[in-house]
């Protein structure tokens, strides 16, 4: 089904230097309301944050003086045209990523795969070296 149209819960973060990852936005902004996505790409200086509730998104604006101040960042509800545009660009893209064609492994093929991996990592695991330094 997707996410469904709510008004006022999407906050759009500008940062002057390319924002951490999407973990750490979500747990920097967690502490102070349920975050539902983090849309970003890896050294973006923008992202989109949506929030369960406008209260959740109007929460985070109020009190972000604090995070403002120690990560360099600005908040902006978004509204109006630029809020109809943004979720009309979530519903694009889920359609593409529901679209994709994706790789059908059925019975054996699916236990050979699964067992190849596990024997890949087994492998990687016992290959690591413990290196001793001699500090004399």
């Amino acid at each position: 089904m997707g996410p469904q149209f709510v008004s006022g819960v999407i906050v759009k973060i500008i940062s002057t230097e390319p924002l951490p990852g999407r973990k750490q936005i979500k747990n920097a902004l967690a502490v102070l309301a349920d975050v539902a996505y983090v849309d970003m790409l890896e050294g973006d200086t923008e992202c989109h944050v949506r929030f369960n509730t406008p209260e959740d998104a109007q929460t985070v604006v109020k009190s972000y003086k604090e995070i403002q101040i120690k990560n360099n960042w600005k908040f902006e509800v978004l509204t109006g045209d630029n809020e109809q545009r943004y979720w009309q660009k979530i519903l694009v893209d889920r359609q593409a990523k529901l679209n994709q064609p994706r790789e059908k492994k059925r019975g054996t093929e699916k236990l050979i795969a699964k067992a190849e991996r596990m024997r890949l990592e087994k492998t990687q695991q016992t290959s690591k070296h413990i290196r001793f330094t001699d500090d004399n």
